[in-house]
This record gives structure tokens, sequence and C-alpha cells, in this order.
């Protein structure tokens, strides 16, 4: 399957998802130069609010009024705007209040296209088999959750270790077994596992069935 070619696209605002605690290279106008933040909080449509880190002598190019350019990455995509500085708040804390863009500028990473899903998965980590659900797939991997069941420990995993995956995709008889290598490993509470998993290389008969359910997807959503 071909890879899809690296594109800049534009979106409305309104549809911006960002997570407490994502992490933003904010660079004031004129000033050559850019510092990491932490976004924390926003008004849709009104403003959001980032932390101004303690770098010295970029307060002086924290004003009202000022332009500035935001970037920031989420889920494999690198989001940008432009905006301005509408508040500057050293005490208590150090924040700096930004007006809600307009428009979006997004740039996507990921080497293939990625659509969610809802699949039962059986998963292997080490010696033992997990029951778990894949929530998104591509052609270069996908993103699986599993949470404990009867009593029944969730393994112990970390990033780069090597996963196998049987699953049946939708419309198909025959499972299909991948294997890959653990990514963006994060664990919730004690009950539920959320898990990157990078494909290794598929066999012709997986990345048919993958690229088929892929293109079928992308075919109906224009429609």
């Amino acid at each position: 399957m071909p890879k899809a070619r690296t594109k800049v696209a534009q979106i409305h605002a309104e549809s911006m998802h960002i997570p407490l605690g994502t992490r933003l290279l904010i660079e004031p106008a004129g000033l050559g130069d850019r510092f990491k933040s932490m976004f924390i909080g926003m008004e849709r449509n009104r403003f959001l609010i980032a932390k101004i880190p303690r770098v010295p002598g970029v307060g002086e190019h924290l004003y009202v009024e000022k332009p500035v350019t935001v970037r920031y990455l989420h889920e494999g995509n690198v989001y940008g705007f432009e905006t301005k500085i509408l508040n500057v708040a050293m005490s208590p804390f150090r924040l700096l209040f930004l007006q809600y863009p307009y428009m979006l500028e997004t740039l996507n990473l990921r080497n293939s296209q990625r659509l969610d899903c809802y699949l039962p998965a059986t998963i292997k980590l080490g010696q033992d088999w997990y029951e778990g659900m894949i929530l998104n797939i591509s052609a270069g991997g996908c993103q699986l959750a599993m949470e404990s069941k009867q009593g029944r420990k969730l393994p112990p995993v970390t990033a780069d270790d090597q996963v196998m995956l049987e699953f049946k995709m939708f419309g198909t008889d025959q499972p299909i077994m991948i294997g890959g290598t653990a990514r963006n490993v994060s664990l919730t509470g004690n009950n539920r596992l959320a898990m990157g998993v990078k494909f290794d290389d598929l066999s012709e008969y997986a990345e048919k069935i993958i690229s088929d359910y892929l293109r079928s997807v992308a075919e109906y959503l224009k429609e």
C-alpha cells in the first residue's frame, strides 16, 4: 500500500481538541525564538491559558495585543495557529491568556491514514494472551485498550516490548495475526491500559485486508 503524502490542511478552530497538559511551543512575533509552555485550560471560542516558563528575558516579549504563533503535537498531528495575547499574569501564578484562534493548520505526521474502529483482539505479551480492543488502526499500527477482568491483573508492559495481535477485520472470517512493538504505554488507575502498537512487517494478506478496510471507509466518508 503506498504511503500517504504528508500535507498541511486548515480546519476551523471550533473543532480543536487539546488535552490538558499538552506541551506547547510559543513564538512571539519578532523574537526569532520560541519557548516551551504547557496548556492548562480554555473557554472555547474565547481564550486559551498557558503557563509562562521561568526563562530569562521571555517576559519582555509578552504583553497585551502581542501576536504569537502556537504549535503543539496531538495524536500524530502537528497543529499550529496565530493569535494574540489577551493578558499576562505573573502573580500568584505565571499565566498567559491567548485569544481563541479562528483557524488551525494541521500537518499529518503519520505514514498512513488512521481510522477509528472497535475491533476485539487477543494480545500476546510475554507468554500470556489477554483480551483487548483495537480503537483505531492504520497500515502502520494501531491503538489498543485493555481492562482487567475477573480479578486478572493487567500485564506489565513498557515501550519497545514485543506484542502479538490476533483479530478479525469487519466482513472477514479469517483472523489476522500481526507482530509489533509497544509505543506510548499508559495506565489509568489499576484497571485500564492504553498502548500504541507499531506493526512489524505485514503479511500480504494482512496488508490487503487492512488496506481494503481503510479504503472502503475513506470512500464512504467522501460520499
